[in-house]
């Protein structure tokens, strides 16, 4: 089951922040900086290093935050002026952090997560034009897109170095979204499980779909094969311009939607920022 998704293209930037570094992805070059020796900053060195790869002459930028994890609010419910108390049931603001709210594509959905405003401004520094948004925004749309009308439960699986993305819809309606923190195929399988579980989710009743395809995951695939047969990958054939050890996040490496290309931020250490 493809999701609707297209990559990076001439003229487009994506810059993926880490905890230990980033990285600027464009269609001729992928280079990789560790936060020991640079940072990014207002400053002579962040700026030549922009304009050593041409950076700066690239149109369409978009950033994603990978930083904190985002709150999901049924639009129905929403009430802007609780916005706060919603994103303290997941992180707690620090000073210097703003609440960003997004909306999803389908308008279903209220989005909420933070965001150090200090990362924000230098980054519209340099790239006026840029926009941001959070990564779970993406999931979600790219997920709705190919959702049926009917009762179809499906499992969408997006996996990271040290977390995981779970999101359950029935039909094109969301039944649950969240990150779960995992050391191996065991902890990651428990999770898995237990969501089926307290969704009486039968083996049988349900389909499990990976967000991409990546040789690193292949001991949490083959570990939930085992007791579940309904797996697809949303990208049989995932092709990766640089080498995808260094990604925390491969699905996103050269991932670019419908709507831009995106900048993305990934459990930053703000001390580096």
């Amino acid at each position: 089951m493809p999701f609707n998704k297209t990559t990076i293209q001439d003229k487009e930037l994506s810059i993926q922040i880490f905890k230990d570094g980033f990285s600027f992805c464009t269609p001729n070059a992928r280079p990789f900086f560790k936060f020991e020796n640079h940072s990014i900053e207002k400053g002579d060195a962040f700026h030549e290093l922009l304009k050593s790869y041409s950076f700066l002459e690239c149109e369409k930028i978009k950033a994603v935050h990978f930083d904190h994890r985002a709150t999901f609010v049924p639009k129905s419910l929403y009430n802007p002026a609780q916005k706060k108390n919603y994103l303290n049931y997941n992180v707690s603001l620090e000073e210097g952090w703003s609440i960003a709210e997004k909306q999803t594509q389908d308008d279903q959905v209220k989005i909420l997560y933070p965001f150090e405003q200090q990362t924000e401004t230098t980054l519209q520094h340099y790239f006026k034009d840029i926009s941001f948004t959070h990564y779970s925004q993406i999931l979600y749309d790219l997920s709705t897109t190919v959702m049926n009308e009917d009762d179809t439960m499906v499992m969408n699986l997006h996996m990271q170095d040290d977390e995981f993305d779970l999101l359950v819809f029935r039909g094109n309606k969301l039944l649950l979204f969240n990150t779960y923190p995992y050391k191996n195929e065991d902890s990651f399988l428990y999770f898995v499980l237990a969501v089926a579980e307290e969704l009486s989710l039968s083996s049988d009743g349900f389909s499990i779909v990976f967000f991409g395809k990546y040789a690193r995951y292949k001991k949490c695939y083959d570990a939930l094969d085992y007791y579940h047969q309904k797996i697809t990958f949303s990208d049989q054939q995932t092709f990766l311009l640089f080498d995808e050890k260094v990604h925390p996040a491969p699905y996103f490496i050269n991932l670019f939607d419908w709507c831009g290309l995106f900048l993305v931020f990934t459990k930053a250490e703000r001390s580096l920022l």
